[in-house]
């Protein structure tokens, strides 16, 4: 395993896979490091859904299914489920996203045929780049929020290859061994029941298959001052997120992974710089900001962690400047044969 990041620079090793990637940052980033992958791939689509729901045929290769056989993985409904916010949603855009997207679909290692379930997958924006690289396989979007399905059912560009099934992540309505590749994408942190999903991921998979989570990580701590910290931001993005909202470190997604029965034999940790007024283009950048801009009055020995371990940031009138960097992880799990 190895571990890449662009700024700082730091390297675990754990199984012999290495990959060779270079890419850029918003503002500033360069990634470099050696891999290739030891896991074999399985291309067959050959499997059923077992959905618990009466499918609604649509146009443009759109599948929709909706699905109210299971409770929510969540206690409450989110702000993704109002329409609005699913539209507004969507039409963010994000260079950052865009490029652990494609990264994401690299990890995969698809030969084209593949059954691919795209877990918690909101209006399809991650679903897009992996379907691209098919040649008569499919994605299977699955999520909870029929709104966010909504959205990524009326694209004007529509997703090829990509159906629609409404269900929850730690239940899902599919047969066991019926997907070759599976991936979450900016999704773990919102799960109540994250050790649930990862199973029922493993279980829908065929032996041999790769499951890919993407998704922002915090440092490991090193010390109370580090945990309080984390406290506190995790406190700040459950006023919009909702209490079941954590963000996890590389090591937590590793064991999570490792304990459901997966062999991890990759994980690419990805810093991207900025230098920028404002955090336009950030995922989650203005809750970061909110955090940090409490912590100056509040907690200052907080702050100056905070400062140290993410971005500084300096407000004049009705401006701010920030600068620093935030690591995204990306590992792979890979069902044992």
């Amino acid at each position: 395993m190895t571990e890449e990041r662009r700024h700082p620079h730091t390297h675990d090793h754990e199984e012999h896979d290495h990959d060779h990637e270079h890419g850029h940052g918003s503002e500033h980033g360069h990634e470099h490091g050696h891999a290739h992958d030891d896991a074999h791939d399985h291309g067959h689509q050959h499997a059923h859904d077992q959905q618990h729901a009466h499918d609604h045929a649509h146009s443009r290769s759109h599948g929709h299914t909706h699905d109210h056989g299971h409770s929510h993985d969540h206690g409450h409904k989110t702000r993704f489920h109002d329409p609005q916010h699913a539209a507004e949603f969507d039409r963010r855009t994000s260079g950052i996203r865009a490029d652990l997207a494609e990264k994401l679909a690299e990890m995969l290692v698809l030969q084209g045929d593949e059954r691919i379930l795209d877990v918690a997958t909101g209006t399809g924006r991650v679903a897009r780049p992996v379907a691209k690289r098919l040649k008569g396989g499919k994605v299977i979007g699955v999520d909870q929020a029929l709104a966010m399905l909504d959205v990524g059912h009326q694209h004007a560009d529509p997703i090829p290859a990509y159906f629609q099934s409404a269900g929850e992540a730690d239940a899902l309505p599919f047969k066991s061994k019926s997907f070759d590749r599976a991936f979450v994408s900016f999704s773990l942190h919102h799960f109540h029941n994250s050790e649930g999903v990862v199973k029922e991921v493993l279980r829908v998979l065929k032996n041999g298959g790769r499951f890919v989570v993407l998704d922002p990580v915090v440092e490991e701590a090193k010390d109370s001052v580090d945990i309080a910290l984390e406290a506190k931001i995790n406190q700040v993005f459950r006023r919009t997120h909702g209490n079941d909202f954590r963000f996890h470190t590389a090591s937590s997604i590793q064991r999570l992974l490792s304990k459901a029965g997966y062999r991890i034999p990759r994980t690419n940790i990805l810093s991207y710089s900025f230098n920028q007024e404002g955090m336009a283009g950030i995922p989650t950048g203005q809750h970061w900001l909110e955090a940090a801009e409490e912590l100056e009055t509040e907690a200052p020995e907080l702050a100056a962690r905070l400062k140290k371990n993410y971005f500084t940031w300096h407000r004049h009138q009705d401006h701010v400047h920030v600068k620093g960097s935030f690591s995204y992880a990306l590992i792979c799990g890979v069902k044992p044969d």
